[in-house]
């Protein structure tokens, strides 16, 4: 009689060890879905194991949602605008500076035939800047 009284023992701390390994799994499995592990820890050792992981189931992954969230935010995000076009027509310059034909907008920006192309500096100072040279690196 004392050889069965022991294996029951022994059968008993078999299943607290599972029942405490299965709480534990459950604890991850709640942690990578976004959720709190210690308390579905205790909601396992209380309820069940096996009640907890149909719980845990039934409840959204809230890692997921973050992600969808951030995957939407980052897709409503529009790219800089950009500048407003320059006007069409013939370009008719105020001045010529170091060759260059310029004009100045209503912004005060100031606007350049450069190469064939409209470039637009945004004020005269950067336009000076651009085209002298130093001579003493000669």
């Amino acid at each position: 009689m004392g050889t069965g009284n022991a294996s029951g023992r022994e059968m008993t701390l078999v299943l607290i060890i599972i029942w405490f390994v299965l709480c534990i799994c459950i604890a991850g499995a709640a942690a990578e879905r976004g959720r709190e592990g210690v308390g579905w820890f205790f909601i396992a050792f209380f309820l069940s194991p096996l009640i907890a992981v149909v719980l845990l189931l039934a409840f959204p992954n809230l890692k997921h949602e973050q992600m969808l969230v951030k995957l939407a935010d980052a897709a409503s995000v529009r790219p800089p605008a950009l500048p407003p076009p320059l006007p069409q027509g013939p370009f008719e310059p105020d001045g010529i500076y170091a060759g260059i034909p310029y004009r100045v907008t209503a912004d005060a920006a100031i606007e350049a035939i450069i190469q064939g192309a409209t470039v637009r500096f945004k004020d005269f100072d950067r336009f000076t800047n651009a085209f002298k040279t130093d001579l003493s690196r000669e």
